[in-house]
């Protein structure tokens, strides 16, 4: 079943895409096992990852310093979301103090423009503070409370909530609700 769905704000997206370069997906639909992974799994992978949505320059790469803060920024923010069935990772993904992400901003107040924060990080580090300054652009808008994780534990992918109260509980109704709903419904009459 293909899911049409409205494009996420513009705002938005590469939040979402870095929320979601960790794929808990394991469920099957129609016959097809989903296997998802972790597109963040070497510095490559980061490297690329940053390349492909313009946020590491062509000659910069990542290392294996910039790869762990990248991890524990993502799963500190999948945590804030409320990620409820994820087993902790390895150390260096967990979030809390041990594994707090270094993140250096500053204020920028370039002539006639209103002052704004601005990374002070080059390369992968820079491109870790732009996402970290997204999340605060998005917070600051009221788009981050829009983002979801999905509640089905064979799921866990970060939605953007499009519903009109905000409540919505599943990436796609159809998909992860419908699962939940029938598996809800088999266990009552057991």
């Amino acid at each position: 079943m293909d899911v049409v769905r409205t494009p996420l704000p513009s705002e938005i997206a590469p939040l979402h895409a870095f929320l979601n370069s960790l794929d808990l997906r394991s469920f099957t639909h129609h016959g097809t096992v989903h296997r998802g992974g972790d597109h963040l799994s070497t510095t490559q992978a980061l490297t690329d990852w940053l390349r492909k949505r313009g946020l590491l320059a062509a000659d910069a790469a990542a290392s294996e310093d910039d790869l762990r803060h990248a991890r524990r920024l993502r799963a500190q923010l999948r945590g804030s979301l409320g990620q409820r069935a994820q087993s902790p990772g390895p150390l260096e993904e967990r979030p809390g103090p041990e594994g707090s992400v270094p993140l250096n901003l500053r204020l920028g107040t370039p002539p006639g423009q209103p002052p704004a924060l601005v990374p002070v990080g080059a390369g992968a580090q820079g491109a870790l503070e732009r996402i970290a300054l997204l999340v605060c652009e998005a917070v600051a808008a009221g788009t981050w409370g829009r983002l979801k994780m999905c509640e089905a534990a064979d799921c866990q992918w970060v939605f953007y909530d499009r519903s009109k109260p905000g409540r919505g509980r599943w990436c796609a109704a159809e998909l992860c609700g419908n699962r939940m709903k029938t598996r809800a419904y088999r266990e009552r009459q057991r």
